[in-house]
């Protein structure tokens, strides 16, 4: 479904339930670009789709500050023991 679609669905109903009588429940997100998204939701009855309330907003971004690095670079940061490390790329060799 493309954006126009979605924002054709009708909304959905207060009560949650469908002109059919069946439960109407969330199914997922649909992303519409610019970080903005819309919630979908479907009649477990008849499939009937139905958008949520307005399109989402996109979501305040929070910006970490990044510590700057120590002199010299990034720190020595090994996962493995050499000795490790060496088994596993020799077993990938064929070794």
């Amino acid at each position: 479904m493309n954006r126009d679609q979605l924002l054709q669905l009708p909304p959905v109903p207060r009560e949650r339930v469908c002109r059919c009588g069946a439960r109407v429940g969330r199914s997922h997100l649909e992303y519409l670009g610019g970080g903005r998204s819309l919630p979908v939701y479907v009649c477990s009855g008849c499939g009937l789709g139905y958008r949520g309330d307005g399109p989402a907003a996109p979501a305040a971004s929070s910006h970490r500050s990044r510590k700057p690095l120590p002199e010299g670079g990034s720190p020595e940061n090994p996962v493995l023991d050499p000795e490790i490390a060496r088994r596993i790329l020799g077993r990938k060799e064929g070794g």
